[in-house]
């Protein structure tokens, strides 16, 4: 059902009589973002917007009247004409509960009209009603109509008919917005965006703090199992991250049309997640020598860079279950938001753990170090000395090591479900 609260769109459609001539009564309903948009109706022979026949409104501030008015697209389907031919009864839209409103404080636009069965004008893609014909209705909301037509829609807001639709067959039907799907294109950016950075991102950037000192003896790839691990998963995290934008910017033909709080925040905040997450990559290329006089600068910036990338990415994906394109579900279910902010929780408290747990050992590894460092010197000495082969002493294994390998265990496995289940609902929504 599609209520007053969680529609984003809505039309109707019902056959009627006029002074023996038959019309089709429309109602179209919709959230349009900004007083400049419309909503606009178009009769398609396929799935996609084309030469097809359109009717539709829009709301003109300068004269506080909502415009009612039929036209056609042209081949390619980018320009809506309006129509100015013949039929001036084409389209009713002053009587009895006819006429339009719009809401400018939630954007919704309203309006009522009728328009003829089988127009007198059959030029111009008007398209003939009439049983058999059967077409595919594509809704279009916009923000920005142009001079002598309807505009382009806004990302997520155009909508297809599944299936080819007899207007006057039934007498009475209805097309709602709580019924529609996002885009594939927008989805799988959204889920591209959840495994980079609740997966990837939360995994490396513990193993990177926290786990440097774990597995001393063991390698990956010719690295430190901490550093190679958390290298490949920000390459991951990057990569992703770079295939996501490139989808959406495919997507909205640019950049985002989104003008309405909140929705034109998250492409913002989206970009700079975006910019950090390449910057931070490009400055570990340039690191120095660990014993380099510059070396704690690198660490903290890089550290900064990153840490405030993986903040702001928590509010990017929180308002981007909200987005138009994600879904018409999303935007009215609250357990997604509920799933990241307990993985918020998840990870500050995992975090908080590993530091008091790395307080409580910081002693005993401070003076496994210590002697460690004393028999590597001792070593060297023994090596210059005799220059015999003698097995290099291997570095102590970190107190605390086993609680470390089971919340590294835990951490990953919680990442891993909460990642499933965000892709999950952002892909079925």
């Amino acid at each position: 059902m599609c209520t007053e609260s969680s529609c984003a769109f809505l039309v109707t459609w019902k056959l009627v009589s006029v002074k023996s001539e038959n019309y089709v009564e429309f109602e179209l309903r919709g959230n349009i973002q900004k007083v400049t948009g419309f909503i606009a109706l178009a009769f398609s022979k396929d799935q996609r917007v084309g030469d097809d026949g359109v009717v539709g409104c829009y709301y003109q501030s300068s004269t506080n009247t909502v415009n009612i008015r039929a036209g056609y697209n042209d081949i390619a389907g980018k320009t809506t004409n309006f129509y100015n031919g013949p039929d001036e009864e084409l389209l009713i839209t002053d009587g009895e509960n006819l006429g339009g409103t719009f809401n400018a404080m939630d954007g919704t636009l309203q309006c009522r009209f009728r328009r003829r069965v089988r127009p007198l004008d059959t030029v111009h893609q008007l398209m003939d009603l009439t049983s058999p014909n059967a077409y595919h209705l594509i809704v279009t909301r916009g923000v920005e109509r142009k001079k002598d037509g309807f505009g382009r829609p806004f990302a997520g807001g155009e909508s297809v008919s599944q299936r080819p639709v007899v207007i006057t067959s039934p007498i009475y039907g209805s097309m709602t917005g709580i019924i529609g799907r996002g885009s594939a294109i927008a989805k799988t950016h959204g889920c591209l965006m959840v495994l980079a950075w609740v997966l990837c991102a939360s995994i490396g950037i513990i193993l990177a703090r926290y786990y440097k000192d774990v597995w001393p003896n063991s390698g990956l790839l010719g690295e430190r199992v901490w550093f190679q691990s958390h290298r490949i998963l920000q390459g991951i995290c990057v990569g992703l991250t770079c295939i996501s934008i490139i989808l959406i910017f495919i997507y909205c033909e640019g950049y985002s049309q989104a003008t309405a709080y909140p929705y034109y925040i998250h492409p913002i905040l989206g970009l700079i997640v975006f910019s950090l997450a390449l910057i931070n990559p490009i400055i570990a290329l340039c690191r120095c020598n660990p014993a380099h006089e510059y070396r704690p600068w690198f660490n903290w910036i890089h550290f900064f860079i990153g840490t405030f990338a993986y903040i702001l990415s928590v509010p990017t994906m929180m308002l981007g279950l909200r987005m138009p394109a994600a879904g018409l579900q999303l935007q009215f279910i609250n357990y997604p938001l509920w799933i990241l902010i307990f993985f918020v929780i998840f990870q500050f408290m995992i975090e908080i753990i590993l530091e008091i747990h790395g307080c409580f050992y910081y002693r005993r590894n401070k003076n496994k170090r210590r002697t460690y460092v004393l028999e590597i010197d001792q070593y060297q000495a023994a090596k210059r000395l005799n220059n015999a082969r003698q097995p290099r002493p291997p570095e102590p294994e970190p107190s605390g090591r086993m609680f470390k390998y089971f919340i590294i265990g835990l951490h990953a496995t919680v990442c891993a479900i909460v990642a499933v289940i965000l892709v999950i609902i952002i892909a079925v929504n």
